[in-house]
């Protein structure tokens, strides 16, 4: 296995625990491995590219959500897998950790390594957004959780902006709550799988496309969500006020918001094509990449072989 490390993850602390807890276990566990720290952002995506260029079939990513997506990030070249054969896993040492939830990979460092040498092989679903980027160009990048925009990503940079030493949970729910004080909502047109009849007109709060169930520090999105199943489940928060927001953020915890009107779930989807009259930010797995007024989005079903307890 060659593991991928984000030393910063979990506010600081993953390269420590990668020395004192997981390389001594997986010298007890006689586990043969290698190991490289990431050194910037999406230098993850450029050691596992080269990588599993060079040969390795088994790539293990060390950190949260965003250690976990730039990783996965780097299977891929010229929009297809490069090796489909190579092994991807993970090993949850992050602030967030929500893409393990929809995967059921125990945050137990132990459980997770376990996970790694006696697990199985799941095909998991992947996302691929086009977008036009901070700097103006058209631009790509895969997901394997999921995508929202609008106030999904204004959140998001709050807290990539924070230490993030209240946690997880915490530190999305405040972000959630500054986010929401100064968010402004946008008119939006959505349309699935390029059919004019499936398309939608509302006032924006966020429109998030889900692979998984889970982002925002453990906030249950989308509760009926497959990351197996060859579709998008998508999720439009719409026309809802501040205090109406504020006063059900607990909701979204338990996956109950779905009951309210403003909450609107849609048909399972493949494609998914996003106008915004004005520009709104894009967040990939917990990072936010744009802030345009058109994006667009397709599922390779059944793609990137993860390692999990069970199918």
């Amino acid at each position: 296995m060659l593991f991928i490390i984000n030393p910063k993850a979990g506010n600081g602390v993953t390269e420590k625990r990668w020395y004192k807890e997981i390389q001594p276990l997986l010298a007890v566990k006689e586990i043969k491995h290698d190991h490289v720290f990431t050194q910037w952002q999406n230098h993850g995506t450029v050691l596992a590219r080269e990588a599993i260029k060079n040969g390795e079939d088994f790539i293990v990513a060390v950190g949260g959500d965003g250690t976990f997506s730039e990783v996965a990030n780097g299977f891929f070249e010229n929009l297809k897998l490069i090796n489909p054969d190579c092994v991807f896993g993970v090993v949850p040492s992050g602030t967030g950790s929500d893409f393990i939830k929809t995967a059921e990979i125990p945050k137990l460092i132990t459980d997770a390594v376990n996970i790694l040498e006696k697990g199985v092989i799941q095909k998991q679903d992947v996302g691929l957004a086009h977008y036009t980027n901070f700097e103006g160009n058209p631009d790509s990048r895969f997901f394997i959780n999921v995508a929202d925009t609008g106030l999904g990503g204004d959140v998001v940079d709050r807290v990539n902006r924070t230490t993030k030493r209240l946690g997880g949970k915490m530190s999305f729910l405040i972000g959630s709550i500054r986010g929401i004080m100064r968010h402004h909502k946008s008119q939006t047109r959505i349309i699935l799988d390029d059919d004019d009849s499936k398309a939608y007109d509302f006032n924006a709060n966020m429109t998030c496309i889900c692979i998984g169930k889970y982002f925002g520090g453990g906030m249950m999105i989308s509760p009926n969500s497959v990351s197996t199943d060859g579709f998008f489940s998508i999720i439009t928060i719409q026309d809802a006020s501040r205090w109406r927001l504020l006063r059900n953020i607990g909701k979204i915890y338990d996956g109950s918001h779905l009951s309210m009107p403003e909450v609107k779930e849609h048909p399972l989807c493949q494609k998914i094509k996003i106008i915004s009259e004005d520009p709104v930010f894009l967040d990939l797995d917990g990072e936010q990449v744009a802030r345009s007024n058109t994006f667009e989005f397709q599922i390779l079903p059944n793609n990137l072989p993860l390692k999990v307890a069970k199918i």
